[in-house]
């Protein structure tokens, strides 16, 4: 594995090739982010994986301060699972970049794009330079930031650039609660409360009750255990909007949060 931390390096060695995967990470890599790595193992000659903690993306900054960070350990795990070039920009390596003007999508005010003001802005913002930067036939993302992983397909398809993306199923915990970096600042009492969310509506669901009891069934239990939550929403996948019958090409969204620390999830 080759680590590589200027931005026309990294650039001149992707041209050079045809089949390449790119995964794009905040760091602090968990079992989820190997899962995406192993893919793009099995699917490309090449593997790319980037490291940076983007500030632009954070619409609160205690957020940003308090995010994981363990920069040595992702490098072994990156190194084990055998990734062929490791990117570790600067702030200034990234947003120094210039790129040609690019379209931005229009997105629907609802979930994350409600109540993260500026946060999906700052997303496009990073996937304009880093799909410019390295620009690869195949980005993999996780299904549990689905609107983020929509939005980015969607930015993607409206500059007709040539990268297509893998989503990746949710990588899941024992408990059942989906992986994520910010599980890493919760108490092993604190996932448990979180993973019972979780189970509750997953069951509600399993037990094919109608969306208004999955609703107001969670909401009473949100309020009943003291859990703050942004929103309970049921969404269409096609056309990315809150829909209010159950079918298979909807899921449950859902923002919640256990001791200060926010955590989403979708089924």
């Amino acid at each position: 594995m080759k680590i590589i931390k200027k931005s026309k390096e990294i650039n001149l060695i992707i041209k050079n090739f045809k089949n390449t995967g790119f995964v794009p990470t905040m760091g602090s890599l968990h079992k989820g982010h190997e899962s995406l790595i192993k893919k793009s193992k099995t699917q490309n000659k090449f593997t790319f994986v980037s490291i940076f903690l983007n500030p632009k993306q954070f619409n609160n900054k205690k957020d940003l301060k308090k995010y994981p960070k363990k920069i040595k350990n992702d490098i072994k795990i990156c190194k084990n699972l055998k990734v062929d070039y490791l990117f570790l920009p600067s702030f200034k390596e990234v947003f120094t970049w210039k790129t040609k003007n690019k379209k931005y999508p229009k997105i629907n005010n609802l979930m994350e794009q409600k109540f993260r003001r500026g946060h999906f802005r700052g997303v496009l913002q990073v996937i304009e330079k880093l799909l410019d930067i390295l620009p690869a036939r195949k980005i993999y993302l996780g299904e549990k930031d689905y609107q983020q992983l929509v939005i980015i397909k969607n930015y993607i398809n409206l500059n007709k650039i040539n990268c297509k993306v893998v989503k990746c199923k949710t990588f899941r915990d024992k408990n059942g609660l989906a992986l994520s970096s910010r599980n890493k600042l919760l108490s092993t009492q604190a996932l448990d409360k979180a993973s019972k969310v979780i189970k509750f509506i997953r069951y509600l669901k399993k037990k094919k009750h109608n969306l208004d009891i999955i609703i107001k069934s969670t909401k009473k239990y949100l309020k009943d255990n003291e859990i703050k939550y942004d929103y309970i929403e049921n969404i269409n996948l096609d056309k990315f909007k809150i829909q209010n019958k159950i079918t298979n090409k909807t899921r449950i969204f859902i923002a919640f949060y256990i001791k200060n620390i926010r955590l989403i999830d979708n089924f």
